[in-house]
């Protein structure tokens, strides 16, 4: 009687572990389409009192298929992967700010207003702009070619001004998203560290935490898009994440980061407490956002400065020292504000450096016809802004009158009723025989922005300088004065093909800038093809461990329904015998 009562239990534990086995088939198939699920499957065992018959079959526990080491390859790709997109991406903005040019500015007979940007590239109007000054040499006394001179170096001026606020705008974006993105493994962080507590606490009872740790290891997936990780296994199914910038989590407890600006204006991430330590995150979006922001912008922007420097300090020292088809000047104002007028020039930053030498002016007497040249000292280590005005006061004799505009701490130079003055070094009149090759020996004048073509410093702030927007004339196309002498302009139309910048020319530095850009947006295309194609293949590959094959579970739901049925059959043979064997003992009940 009691063999038929454990056979009762043994069917018993089979339709238990058979219904079990249907849970399980229906949470694999429910979630067959879930993201990070991983199929599961029970374990069986069969069960023993000590005797020599077995007493049915258990489930052990509950298998969750895992593929580790494509897994943490995967983790990797991803890091790789969102790494190169988001550099390419920015890369392609500036690509675009480059080679797109200025906003077409159109007046009203539909053609592009001139004194607007327009839809070249900063190269195209270099080029353009070295064009209009040879033809100037051609056509020096021709006020419509000058005209479009200065009309082609705003439109120049206004290209880098555009190209250096669109670099400076993708950067501040770029700024908020870093934040948002640092947000983001903040978030992260603290649930992975909220489940890693959930997980030991149900590992610790001896429980099977399979659907916590699907959802941490989805976390941990996005996590790993955003910087680089790798997992370290603890006890009772603990993680640490790991980073290049520090722990992320270490068993609950979470690291903070938080993203600003550091003096040197670069974004810095931080870990929150520990005196702020950094966190050099390298990998995933917050690495290639990081990455772009301290030196992919800030590289091109330099390399756009420098451009835009160079050809204004060029172009201004000849400008400074030629004769317009308007002749001498009776006033000029310097467009280089110093911070401290009465401070050396040597401690001002000046945007043209200015070297210890002599300053000629030649003054003329507008009535008479009657030219001197003074010579004025120049030594930025002893000479304040203040001094040089001095200097020049009293080194014409009062003819010029120099002073610093008290509001704008600018040069200003007036020359007294009946003169005028300019920096041409011609001869005096009467001759003494010859003028001076090269008036300005201290560059004084491209430092402190007198008489030049171009103001303002850095691709940024460059301009025309007012007076010659204003008026044409006063481009330096002579430097005797005498009509058709185009001496001057061709210094400046020369400068095309001078080797200034790295041993290249002003217009091949542009193209060097937007061809390595280029290039680099092409190789970043092809990685991130590459890192796609792997990503994919490793999360196929891994799918076909850790993902649930439908036509598999239906195979394994009529084992299980078998099961069932076999025990359900067997109990009820059981149930018969037990009935049978009842009748006989107890007859006639």
């Amino acid at each position: 009687m009691s063999s038929l009562l454990s056979a009762i239990s043994t069917g018993l534990s089979g339709i238990e572990a058979g219904q079990t086995a249907m849970q399980v088939i229906g949470q694999n198939l429910s979630n067959a389409s879930t993201p990070g699920y991983h199929e599961q499957s029970p374990n069986y065992i069969s069960t023993t009192s000590g005797g020599t018959v077995g007493t049915g079959v258990d489930i052990a526990s509950i298998a969750r298929y895992t593929d580790a080491p494509t897994e943490t390859a995967i983790l990797q790709a991803n890091s790789q992967q969102n790494a190169t997109s988001t550099q390419l991406g920015i890369a392609q903005q500036i690509q675009t700010i480059l080679t797109a040019g200025g906003t077409s500015s159109s007046g009203t007979d539909g053609t592009n207003d001139s004194s607007g940007t327009n839809n070249s590239s900063i190269g195209t109007t270099l080029t353009s702009l070295f064009d209009q000054l040879t033809q100037l040499t051609s056509s020096p006394n021709s006020s419509a070619v000058a005209s479009t001179v200065v009309s082609e170096a705003s439109a120049l001026a206004g290209q880098f001004n555009t190209a250096a606020t669109g670099l400076a705008q993708l950067q501040s974006n770029l700024g908020g998203q870093i934040s948002q993105t640092v947000s983001q493994v903040n978030s992260l962080a603290s649930q992975i560290a909220s489940l890693n507590t959930q997980i030991s606490g149900v590992e610790g009872q001896g429980g099977q935490p399979n659907d916590l740790l699907d959802q941490r290891d989805q976390l941990i997936n996005q996590l790993s898009q955003q910087v680089d990780v790798q997992t370290v296994s603890q006890p009772l199914g603990v993680v640490n994440v790991l980073s290049s910038g520090g722990p992320i989590v270490l068993g609950n407890i979470a690291s903070t980061f938080q993203a600003a600006e550091d003096p040197n204006g670069n974004m810095a991430v931080t870990q929150v407490g520990s005196n702020n330590l950094p966190a050099n995150f390298t990998g995933g979006t917050l690495g290639g956002q990081l990455q772009a922001f301290n030196q992919d912008i800030p590289t091109v922007s330099s390399q756009l400065d420098t451009l835009a420097n160079t050809l204004s300090n060029q172009m201004n020292e000849i400008q400074a020292t030629g004769l317009g088809t308007s002749g001498p000047l009776t006033s000029t104002q310097g467009t280089v504000s110093v911070a401290d007028p009465t401070a050396d020039l040597s401690t001002q930053n000046l945007p043209s450096p200015v070297q210890a030498g002599q300053l000629v002016i030649s003054v003329t007497n507008t009535a008479t016809g009657t030219r001197t040249n003074d010579t004025i000292a120049i030594d930025p280590t002893t000479q304040s802004l203040q001094d040089v005005a001095a200097a020049i006061t009293s080194g014409t004799g009062g003819q010029v009158q120099a002073s610093v505009n008290a509001t704008t701490n600018t040069l200003q130079l007036t020359a007294q009723s009946g003169y005028s003055f300019d920096f041409a070094g011609r001869d005096t009149n009467p001759p003494s025989g010859s003028g001076v090759s090269n008036p300005d020996t201290a560059g004084i004048l491209a430092g402190v922005g007198i008489n030049g073509l171009f103001s303002g410093t850095g691709a940024s702030n460059i301009s025309v300088n007012p007076a010659v927007a204003a008026n044409p004339g006063l481009l330096s196309v002579s430097q005797t004065g005498e009509a058709g002498d185009s001496t001057n302009i061709q210094k400046m139309a020369a400068i095309q093909n001078q080797a200034l910048i790295g041993g290249q020319t002003l217009t091949a530095q542009f193209t060097n800038i937007a061809t390595a850009v280029g290039t680099n947006v092409q190789q970043m295309t092809d990685q991130q093809t590459s890192q796609t194609g792997l990503l994919q293949n490793l999360n196929d590959q891994d799918q076909s461990v850790t993902g649930v094959d439908q036509n598999q579970e239906l195979v394994n739901m009529l084992s299980a329904q078998q099961l069932i049925q076999a025990t359900s059959q067997f109990m009820s043979a059981v149930n018969t015998t037990l009935n049978s064997l009842l009748d006989i003992i107890t007859p006639g009940t």
